[in-house]
């Protein structure tokens, strides 16, 4: 690791401690793993006597037969995203973009945050603030965070440069069929969403049109050299898609509606941990059932939602989306009958 600034050096090590947060490390073990050389010894010392006594307690220190150990303090570690990016700025982005996620730790991260940018050198403070103001609205989270390995954090990093310079991306991909395509895409932003990272697009052969493509589908991800120019309009309706749950499987104009579901009350825990859509709101009834309510667009993913819960969901409105559910469901029984015809029939013959 060349020379860089004590800032960077922080956020690198609580990085890096935030990532590994089932791991425990000696200031050697550190160093080794980020390539700090011998000779930063006392100034990583200090480094770790600073993240120790920040308040809020955000690392402690653990001293085991001698030895003196580092690990991270803060509750719910496992859920929070850091990706071990090399751009420094991209970790101030993703801590500041996750510090309203979690109630408990926002303040801690907030703190953290103010401490280490004290430490950076104006020009890097200065790069800072272009970059959150860039990307900060371009990251999207939506229910269930994702597990990050080293592979994805690098296609990350690239994604978010590309979406901080306009520039576009050769994504070689494979889609729900199995098709592999490698084309060049025009990325908009980041999208969190049921514990997986999709990179939302504009179409270059239908402009206007939205898509989103699955990060873990991505063979490589390549950064080029050319540049397009944003449309307004295009993020607007991304982020639009994005709100009434309709960026994967929906309308390119989405009309959300309000939707209740009446749900077995031993589903509570499922449902807290999986929300469908961030406005989803979860009732308890007085006979310890569930009525679950939300704002978006009846689509096919919702459908398939529902579905999945089987007998323990029960749709009270919209009407049309019951509809949807009694037409799979008719589907269902029919390609039941059909299959159960088929085996009766190869039974008759097989008994002649």
């Amino acid at each position: 690791m060349a020379k860089i600034a004590r800032g960077e050096r922080m956020i690198k090590i609580f990085v890096y401690l935030m990532a590994h947060y089932n791991n425990r490390y000696t200031i050697t073990e550190i160093m080794h793993n980020l390539d700090i050389p011998e000779s930063d010894l006392r100034s990583i010392q200090r480094d770790m006597q600073s993240l120790i006594d920040v308040e809020g307690c955000y690392i402690r220190k653990l001293v085991e037969f001698g030895k003196t150990y580092y690990q991270v303090a803060l509750e719910k570690a496992n859920k929070l995203i850091f990706p071990e990016f090399d751009d420094v700025l991209l970790h101030f982005v993703f801590l500041q973009r996750i510090a309203n996620l979690y109630p408990s730790c926002s303040l801690l991260i907030n703190d953290l945050i103010d401490t280490i940018q004290k430490s950076l050198p104006k020009a890097m403070q200065d790069s800072l603030k272009r970059h959150s103001k860039a990307l900060n609205n371009r990251i999207i989270f939506m229910g269930t965070l994702p597990n990050i390995d080293e592979d994805s954090g690098k296609k990350i990093q690239i994604l978010l440069e590309a979406i901080r310079t306009n520039r576009l991306v050769e994504i070689d991909y494979t889609d729900n069929f199995g098709n592999r395509t490698n084309k060049l895409r025009i990325p908009l932003m980041l999208i969190v969403y049921q514990g997986e990272i999709y990179v939302g697009c504009v179409s270059k052969s239908s402009p206007g049109a939205t898509y989103a493509l699955k990060c873990c589908r991505m063979e490589s991800v390549k950064l080029t050299k050319k540049h397009f120019v944003e449309d307004p309009s295009d993020i607007e309706n991304l982020r639009k898609r994005v709100r009434t749950g309709s960026f994967l499987m929906g309308e390119q104009n989405p009309k959300d509606e309000e939707v209740e579901i009446y749900f077995a009350g031993y589903a509570k825990n499922i449902l807290t941990e999986n929300p469908y859509h961030r406005s989803m709101k979860i009732e308890k009834l007085p006979c310890g059932d569930l009525r679950v309510k939300m704002k978006v667009e009846v689509n096919e993913l919702l459908k398939q939602w529902v579905m999945y819960y089987g007998p323990i969901a029960e749709v009270l409105k919209p009407d049309s989306l019951k509809q949807m559910i009694c037409e799979s469901a008719q589907q269902l029984v029919c390609l039941y009958y059909l299959f159960l015809y088929m085996y009766l029939c190869f039974v008759s013959g097989r008994n002649k």
